[in-house]
């Protein structure tokens, strides 16, 4: 049951999984707390018309707040599962700690930091067209991603 981009483990011991599992239960509390106050406040500044916020972002922001708090919820669950059955509590961190699931992760990342990039690009230099603003975000995000990777290649090759 391999979970996504953010599962994996170095654990080699259940009880290390344990309290790695039980570090990610408290972001995971973290963010759905705070994914459902932002959606109140969003909710509350247009039911007492403090600001002005367009139907359609009303919706966007009330529905990524919702699904986050959902999302987290669902998973703060299955942690809290995982961490009540011992059995299962060992499969899922031999899975996560796999080899070969780890390269699967790693190689499906690089490419969708490819299409990423690229979608980037073209939505800034297509959009760019169109709204002038847009190529500046875009082009920002592109840079700070580059930015970011060089950052990081750089520690990692000095601290490995």
């Amino acid at each position: 049951m391999s979970r996504g981009i953010f599962c994996q483990t170095t654990a080699t011991t259940n009880e290390e999984y344990r309290k790695e599992l039980k570090r990610k239960n408290g972001l995971l509390l973290f963010a759905m707390l705070g994914a459902a106050a932002m959606a109140a406040v969003i909710l509350l500044v247009e039911l007492r018309g403090i600001g002005e916020i367009s139907d359609y972002m009303l919706g966007v922001y009330c529905g990524a707040c919702t699904g986050i708090s959902i999302a987290s919820l669902v998973l703060l669950i299955r942690n809290l599962l995982l961490l009540n059955n011992e059995e299962k509590l060992k499969q899922s961190r031999i899975e996560n700690y796999d080899e070969r699931n780890a390269e699967i992760r790693s190689k499906a990342m690089l490419a969708a930091i490819r299409v990423m990039l690229i979608c980037c690009m073209v939505t800034a230099l297509v959009g760019g067209l169109y709204d002038a603003y847009l190529i500046k975000v875009m082009l920002f995000v592109t840079y700070v991603f580059l930015f970011s990777y060089l950052l990081a290649d750089t520690y990692y090759r000095k601290k490995m």
